[in-house]
């Protein structure tokens, strides 16, 4: 229900017209997205391919004796935590996980909605304004 959407209270103030603006239902009541999905699913599997290249299948078999505090669990993560040891040497109990953290629709991160890549169904984040071709390429 549009009521318990996040920023319910927020989308509530704009759910009318201002100075003879209106935002259209389903963009004002469309699931918030992450960041990253907010910007396009396209970005964020290209980005996910690309890293998905640079760390080798057996560079993840090896992530818990490379990364033992905090061990990457994705070719992202892998990517993410060497770019950080190259950066900051000496510095490996510094990255945590962010426990209880949040995503986009209320999901947790422990989330069936989720994986640790991002949203399963980007195509929940489409709304009713966007052309059948975006619609069909998430």
């Amino acid at each position: 229900a549009p009521e318990q959407r996040e920023k319910a209270y927020l989308r509530h103030m704009f759910d009318r017209p201002h100075d003879g603006i209106t935002i259209p239902k389903p963009v004002l009541w469309r699931m918030k997205a992450m960041q990253c999905e907010g910007i396009g699913e396209d970005w964020v599997s290209i980005l996910q391919r690309k890293v998905s290249e640079k760390v080798s299948d057996a560079a993840m078999a090896e992530a818990s004796k490379r990364f033992p505090h905090e061990t990457p669990q994705t070719k992202e993560e892998y990517f993410y935590r060497e770019l950080f040891d190259n950066y900051f040497p000496n510095c490996e109990k510094v990255p945590q996980m962010w426990e209880g953290g949040y995503r986009a629709g209320g999901a947790e991160w422990k989330s069936t909605a989720y994986t640790r890549e991002g949203l399963k169904e980007v195509g929940r984040l489409t709304h009713a304004l966007q052309g059948k071709s975006t619609q069909q390429s998430a």
